[in-house]
């Protein structure tokens, strides 16, 4: 009976995976700009969390995060049906270009 259970909701959050990854990516980037910790304690940015300019730029991220992880699957799943080669360089090249992304989105 249980077992039923758990695997009825997993069935369903699979079925919403993108969308439940898109709002956790932005209730995460949101939550990592709302405050920050200095010698005196945490301060917290709720006047510059709520603009629309910061509101609008969480939302890009999360995005642009979604959209990336959805072509990186569909090439995954190409590849893996042969139906797309795919050098290791490439997959570098990749990989190299996501984490300069990351580290201009930090900077």
């Amino acid at each position: 009976m249980a077992n039923n259970v758990i695997t009825r909701t997993l069935k369903a959050l699979y079925q919403y995976k993108i969308s439940l990854m898109f709002f956790v990516l932005w209730a995460h980037v949101s939550l990592l700009n709302l405050f920050f910790v200095n010698y005196s304690g945490p301060v917290f940015l709720w006047q510059e969390n709520s603009e629309l300019l910061t509101i609008q730029v969480h939302f890009l991220i999360a995005l642009s995060t979604t959209i990336f992880y959805l072509m990186v699957s569909k090439i995954r799943q190409l590849k893996r049906d042969k139906k797309l080669i795919i050098a290791d360089k490439t997959w570098l090249l990749c990989s190299v270009i996501l984490l300069l992304s990351i580290g201009f989105l930090l900077i």
